[in-house]
């Protein structure tokens, strides 16, 4: 179900993509609910580079698939029309139904943190409309991708975790 790509995985993936027009506001901005779009996009073709997971594949054959349990995002620092962006994507904890998957966007060279999305997955059986529980493959995989270091219990404590490293990258 899941191939056998090469080992050590690596826990946190990362991507760029660029900002488009027709997700921007009149500002130039991009829209607060397009984020979102651009964290999971971004997130299944990393899982799927990385991993060798096309999590739509899987659910045409298992009728299992992660939904969006709850979302926590804080918004630091604008991204803009053309821009590119580098994101960054890593499993944070996993539990046999649920996973909490962080999602960061910086500028380009990852100097400024634009935005910060936790969002909890939970594991359905699209079948029988019910909470399901991660496959052995899944947990093995997840067990050897989750990141390691200790994530703060609170997003806001996550958040000022992240805004204090990037003021002393800044600083030196």
């Amino acid at each position: 179900m899941i191939p056998n790509t090469s080992s050590p995985k690596p826990a946190v993936l990362e991507s760029q993509t660029r900002i488009r027009f027709d997700h921007c506001d009149p500002f130039g901005h991009l829209n607060n609910s397009a984020f979102l779009n651009y964290f999971q996009n971004e997130r299944e073709d990393q899982v799927e580079a990385a991993y060798g997971l096309d999590i739509h594949a899987f659910f045409r054959k298992t009728g299992r698939a992660w939904v969006v349990g709850q979302n926590q995002i804080v918004y630091l620092n604008p991204a803009v029309v053309r821009e590119l962006v580098t994101i960054q994507t890593s499993i944070r904890h996993v539990t046999d139904t649920s996973m909490l998957v962080e999602h960061l966007m910086f500028d380009e060279n990852k100097q400024k943190l634009k935005a910060v999305l936790w969002t909890k997955f939970v594991y359905i059986d699209v079948r029988k409309t019910a909470r399901a529980t991660h496959e052995p493959e899944l947990m093995k995989l997840f067990e050897e991708v989750v990141v390691k270091e200790e994530t703060p219990a609170l997003f806001e404590d996550r958040v000022k975790q992240l805004r204090d490293q990037m003021k002393a990258l800044s600083a030196q």
